[in-house]
C-alpha cells in the first residue's frame, strides 16, 4: 500500500446521483485502498444501512442531488451511523455546510480526503484551532482586553442566542425581512470577529432569489456559529 493511504480494512460509502460522477469517485478511491460502497441517492444510502454490517468509517455525499439531499440527508445519515465521518461533495463548495464534517470539491481528489481526514484526527486529539480563519483574532482579542472572561463568554453566547432567533424568523420572511435580519447578523458578527458568520449573513443580505439556495446559505450560517462557538469557548477556557 502507498504511504497516505488508508490502512484496511477502511470502508467508505459514496452518494451521487450521477452515475458517471459515482463510477469515477468509486475508481478513484479503490485505486487509493478504500472499500467501497455506493448509493445513486439518499434514501438508497438510508436503505443499505439498514445494515449494521453495512456501516462505512466514512461517508462521502453529493451536495446538489435531487430529493434527500444537503443538511437533511446529513441528520438521517448520522442517526443510520452514530459517529461516522461525513463529507459533502460539491464543485462549488461553500466553506461549511450544517450535518457534515467539511466540504470537498468535486471532482473528487483522494490527495483532499485524506487531508480531511487527517484534519479531523488531528482535532480529535488536540486542543481546537482556527486553521480556517472563522475568527478575526485581532477583533477578538481586543474585546478580551477590554472586558472579563465572564463577560466576553455572556456576550458571545447573547449573539449565538441571536443569530439562531434571526435564521429561525429568516426561514419564513419575505425579502425585505431577509435582507434587514441578514444585516443586523452581519453587523454583530464583525463586532466580535467572526469572519465566516459575517461573510455568509452579507451574502444573503445581497439578495438570494431561488428558496434552495437561501436555505442552504443559512444552514451555513448555523454552521459556522456551532464552529465560533467551539473556537471562542476554548479560547475563554469556558
Amino acid at each position: 500500500m502507498a504511504p497516505g493511504r488508508p490502512p484496511s480494512p477502511h470502508r467508505i460509502l459514496a452518494i451521487d446521483d450521477d452515475p458517471i460522477s459515482l463510477s469515477i469517485s468509486a475508481i478513484l478511491l479503490e485505486s487509493d485502498g478504500w472499500t467501497v460502497l455506493q448509493a445513486s441517492c439518499g434514501r438508497e444510502a438510508l436503505d443499505l444501512l439498514a445494515d449494521p454490517s453495512q456501516a462505512p468509517d466514512c461517508i462521502l455525499a453529493d451536495l446538489r442531488m435531487s430529493g434527500l439531499a444537503g443538511s437533511e440527508l446529513a441528520r438521517n445519515l448520522r442517526q443510520a451511523v452514530p459517529g461516522v465521518t461525513l463529507f459533502a461533495i460539491t464543485a462549488t463548495p461553500p466553506p461549511a455546510v450544517d450535518g457534515y464534517d467539511a466540504v470537498l470539491a468535486k471532482p473528487l481528489a483522494v490527495e483532499a480526503l485524506r487531508a480531511a481526514l487527517a484534519r479531523r484526527s488531528s482535532a480529535a486529539s488536540s486542543p481546537l484551532d482556527d486553521a480556517d480563519g472563522a475568527i478575526d483574532s485581532s477583533v477578538f482579542d481586543r474585546l478580551a482586553r477590554a472586558m472579563s472572561p465572564d463577560a466576553l463568554h455572556q456576550v458571545v453566547t447573547v449573539f449565538l442566542q441571536d443569530v439562531a432567533s434571526r435564521l429561525a424568523l429568516m426561514r419564513g420572511a419575505d425579502p425585505s425581512t431577509i435582507r434587514r435580519e441578514a444585516h443586523t447578523i452581519k453587523g454583530g458578527a464583525a463586532m466580535i470577529g467572526a469572519r465566516h458568520i459575517a461573510c455568509a449573513a452579507a451574502a444573503v443580505e445581497s439578495g438570494i432569489d431561488q428558496n434552495g439556495e437561501l436555505f442552504r446559505k443559512l444552514d451555513e450560517i448555523g454552521a459556522h456559529c456551532r464552529r465560533v462557538e467551539d473556537i471562542l469557548l476554548q479560547r475563554l477556557k469556558v
